[in-house]
């Protein structure tokens, strides 16, 4: 939920793999576009140009046109230097897309829109038709070396811009392209031979280069697996779901399909969420079910219960009552400590959060939900089954899996976030997903409807 450590601080083994992506990355590719920085590596220098232009600016544009119009389906045209007709085609459809004049010159108002579109990912109005692969579509070299990280120079920004390219950027999003095979790079590797079912090493061998140029270079993405069974989906969010302040359109998001939404409240002692009364009441008016959560900081003994007070106060504030058509139950959010290390919470105990679960049932008459995972609850709370009565939203962003593993004593879960990487209309930043383990009357039931 939000930016939580439990995966999304990437501090457990199974999250070691996955990179960040949240609001951050999305935030930095967009200060590097608008800085005018060669997105795609060859030239920073953005002259104008059209049709029988040549050179690196122009390869740099063909690269960054690639980038930019893929995510709407458009198959990648040759990225060779040289501004031809299919070029000044490309360019007058990137135009359309942006709401620019569509003469077919990149000048300097075409060259910002680029900039933009190819580091952060935008979708035009209409879709792109697939027509035949190109050969080269990032401009950087034809050499195809075994990679591993720790290596440096143009096939690395050649594997960079092959893997924008390759992986759904709204679920992925796009790398810097600066020739640095560092940790960011091999995790988005381990991903794309995950979804070619390759072995998942992070080594950029022949097969794992078969695989990335053929996507590339096509209209065809690698795109997370969604779990099978599960037809319900929602989402949770936090203050990382506001870039720049930006608000989240809940009428989008529920016309998108989701069903419910947990939004973040509180966190300790001193943290209340500063979109948490736009977020609630925004999602219940649109229709979702909504449940409030509150992160839980074992950093002191015995504060269960006055995290629960802090809790009680911040969610009435916003009307939510737990009782109302479309009230999902409070959840607790217990789980590793937030600092990055990965800890256990130093002072957590099975006592101190039944306090907090205690004190809020009794304020809502609501059993709360916990937000946990079987892995934490063994290593940091001796795998207790204290907890087995509660409903369950559990964190696994596996691909290998089902469904996620169940903490001892418990016999189902209620909903899976297996992402933090979903897409929605209506939210600037990508968002954790979740599906609900049940019926449209399922849910309704639980959220008083």
């Amino acid at each position: 939920m939000g930016r939580r450590t439990l995966l999304r601080g990437l501090t457990l083994a199974v999250a070691a793999v996955l990179p960040v992506c949240g609001p951050t990355a999305v935030q930095a590719a967009e200060s590097a576009a608008t800085a005018a920085v060669a997105v795609c590596g060859h030239t920073s220098a953005q002259p104008t140009l059209q049709r029988g232009s040549t050179g690196d600016p122009a390869v740099e544009a063909q690269c960054e046109l690639n980038l930019a119009t893929k995510p709407s389906r458009y198959t990648p045209i040759a990225a060779d230097g040289s501004f031809g007709a299919g070029t000044e085609t490309r360019v007058k459809e990137f135009q359309r897309c942006a709401g620019l004049g569509a003469d077919g010159v990149l000048g300097p108002g075409t060259w910002t829109a680029l900039n933009i579109w190819a580091a952060h990912p935008h979708t035009c109005s209409t879709q792109g038709t697939s027509s035949a692969a190109q050969t080269t579509v990032c401009g950087h070299t034809d050499a195809r070396p075994t990679l591993q990280q720790g290596a440096k120079g143009t096939e690395v920004k050649e594997l960079q811009c092959r893997l924008n390219l390759a992986m759904d950027a709204f679920h992925y999003p796009p790398l810097t392209i600066d020739g640095d095979f560092g940790g960011g790079t091999a995790s988005r590797v381990i991903e794309l031979q995950q979804c070619a079912d390759l072995s998942a090493d992070g080594v950029v061998g022949p097969n794992t280069w078969a695989k990335l140029v053929d996507w590339s270079s096509r209209n065809t993405y690698c795109t997370p697996p969604r779990p099978v069974g599960y037809p319900i989906d929602g989402l949770d969010t936090a203050k990382y779901q506001h870039p720049d302040g930006a608000p989240i359109d809940w009428k989008a998001v529920r016309a998108s399909g989701a069903e419910f939404a947990t939004v973040k409240a509180t966190r300790g002692m001193n943290v209340t969420d500063e979109y948490l009364a736009a977020d609630l009441e925004g999602a219940w008016a649109a229709g979702l079910a909504v449940a409030p959560y509150h992160f839980y900081t074992g950093t002191s003994s015995d504060t269960g219960a006055a995290q629960a007070d802090r809790f009680i106060a911040a969610v009435r504030t916003t009307g939510y009552t737990g009782q109302r058509a479309g009230d999902l139950p409070p959840i607790f959010d217990l789980e590793r400590m937030d600092d990055g290390s990965g800890r256990c919470p130093t002072y957590g105990t099975v006592a101190d959060a039944k306090a907090w679960l205690d004190r809020v049932e009794s304020a809502f008459g609501r059993v709360p939900m916990i937000y946990t995972q079987k892995s934490f609850l063994d290593d940091c709370l001796g795998s207790t089954t204290a907890f087995a009565r509660y409903p369950l939203q559990l964190a696994d962003y596996r691909q290998s899996i089902t469904q996620p593993p169940l903490p001892d004593g418990s016999t189902t879960w209620a909903m899976w976030q297996y992402t933090d990487a979903a897409i929605f209309p209506g939210i600037q930043a990508p968002a954790t997903g979740d599906v609900f383990n049940g019926t449209q009357a399922d849910l309704d039931r639980l959220a008083n409807r």
